[in-house]
């Protein structure tokens, strides 16, 4: 073996610049997910619910699109509309809620209503940011690496 250097101008391949152009936008996409899926899971951390008594009002049913391993089908959901205290009225999904009764429903700060309080983010959802974060700083890195290589070769 010899201790040469490959070419940087291989058949085949595309030129360094246009290399290190593709890792940056890559980096910068990278990035830009990483901050959505931070603040996401940031807000939903740290959001708090409210527990209101508020009386089912009505009831319908709505189509859901559901994906499991198999493919794509639609299911019918059944959902109650509930009257808030204060007069307004909200919709949440509830196979357990009859019309005229009084229920416990919780809002969070937008104004939407759940029978039970959401789960905070798990472990999974920390380490899916970590990890888009991770792969940003990667990116980046092999991207400065390939414009100061081709800044070198010019």
């Amino acid at each position: 073996m010899t201790d040469e250097r490959r070419s940087d101008d291989r058949a085949g391949y595309p030129p360094p610049a246009v290399t290190a152009a593709v890792l940056a936008i890559a980096a910068i996409v990278f990035a830009v997910v990483a901050v959505v899926m931070i603040v996401e899971t940031s807000s939903r951390a740290f959001a708090s619910y409210t527990p209101l008594q508020a009386t089912v009002v009505d009831e319908h049913s709505e189509q859901l699109m559901v994906a499991d391993r198999r493919g794509n089908r639609t299911e019918t959901v059944r959902v109650v509309t509930v009257e808030l205290p204060d007069g307004a009225l909200t919709d949440l999904r509830s196979e357990d809620l009859a019309v005229g009764s009084t229920a416990t429903v919780y809002l969070d700060g937008s104004g939407a209503a759940y029978e039970t309080p959401p789960e905070p983010p798990g472990v999974l959802e920390w380490v899916l940011c970590a990890a888009a974060v991770g792969a940003s700083v990667v990116l980046a890195v092999l991207a400065v690496r390939s414009v100061r290589r081709v800044r070198a070769s010019t």
